[in-house]
């Protein structure tokens, strides 16, 4: 889905646009994976590996990865488990950040808009009731998703994902995403929510479906040695393990020199660019996140900044910034 054209709906240039429903996924059948939100992650991870990613803005999102044990979850053109993603049920429309409004959008190069179908807008140029129902549908969806982007703060402020690199199977091209390697320590967990610290359980369970495939690194050993420690010990890796990140120590070895790097104050230049980050993902201005205005929308900013600020060692530098104290942004983090 990364790949494709995603263009804002607009009555005016629309008003011809045709649509047909597509029972054939075939067209999805290569996709690696799509973003899902907390809860659908939690179910879908039962039958399929969830994962974390960094999107362009530099947020973290939680991804489910299509394919189970190597095998596509899209046979003969037809979705393989009882649920759905979200964003691919809804597909081909989905929605944008734009002048801080969400607006309709939709992939026009998908296969619903080729060849006959249905119309969009009535000849008032009104929506039709099958608009209607998709804008609906994303209304809700993106509710979600935008309760998970507000979460996914907390993975943010404790710095638990770590890069690894899997191919899927042997038709899609190996990717990197991020894992938890190690269940959750109960200092971490106490201070996490429990919709996040469920969430962490149910991902690092899903590992276990994530095969190595032509060589390429999987969690699901490590993760399944670690789940098996007891609770309340903190005994060493076993040699097996050891050796298992031996091998991995390319990736580690690159993330381990981000991590060292991130762990510096960002200064002046590292501020401005997760606060250009989240001026452009949630569409609000520089003046604004400054000022003493207060919506939900501005709060949402001015946490992320703060959890951003803080996993980059420069919360006293961001609190300058919003002319705030570093208490007052640390309250936030709450």
């Amino acid at each position: 889905m990364n790949n494709q054209t995603v263009d804002l709906f607009s009555p005016d240039h629309d008003y011809d646009l045709r649509f047909h429903e597509e029972p054939d996924l075939s067209f999805a059948s290569q996709w690696a994976s799509v973003p899902v939100h907390i809860k659908e992650a939690v179910e879908l991870s039962q039958s399929l590996p969830v994962v974390f990613r960094r999107n362009l803005t530099g947020t973290i999102e939680i991804i489910a990865l299509l394919t189970c044990d190597g095998e596509h979850l899209i046979r003969n053109g037809q979705w393989s488990l009882k649920q759905q993603p979200e964003l691919l049920r809804h597909y081909p429309f989905t929605w944008i950040l734009k002048q801080r409004d969400i607006k309709l959008a939709y992939y026009s190069q998908a296969p619903h808009f080729q060849g006959k179908g249905q119309k969009l807008l009535t000849s008032k140029g009104k929506p039709t009731r099958k608009l209607n129902d998709v804008i609906k549908g994303l209304d809700k969806a993106q509710s979600f998703f935008s309760a998970t982007g507000q979460r996914m703060m907390e993975l943010v402020r404790f710095n638990l994902l770590t890069p690894i690199t899997v191919a899927q199977n042997v038709t899609l091209p190996q990717e990197t995403y991020l894992v938890l390697q190690e269940p959750l320590s109960d200092d971490v967990r106490s201070q996490l929510s429990p919709e996040v610290a469920h969430l962490l359980d149910c991902h690092i369970k899903s590992l276990a479906l994530l095969p190595a495939i032509n060589g390429a690194l999987s969690a699901a050993g490590s993760t399944v040695a670690a789940t098996e420690k007891p609770a309340n010990k903190t005994s060493k890796k076993a040699p097996s393990e050891k050796s298992s990140a031996k091998k991995a120590a390319t990736p580690k070895q690159a993330d381990a020199k981000a991590k060292k790097a991130v762990a510096q104050p960002a200064g002046a230049e590292g501020i401005d660019k997760i606060i250009d980050n989240t001026c452009e993902q949630l569409g609000v201005s520089r003046e604004d996140l400054q000022s003493r205005k207060r919506n939900d929308l501005l709060t949402q900013a001015r946490n992320q900044l703060a959890a951003e600020a803080k996993a980059a060692g420069s919360l006293k530098e961001m609190a300058a910034w919003l002319e705030r104290s570093p208490a007052t942004l640390s309250s936030w983090l709450k």
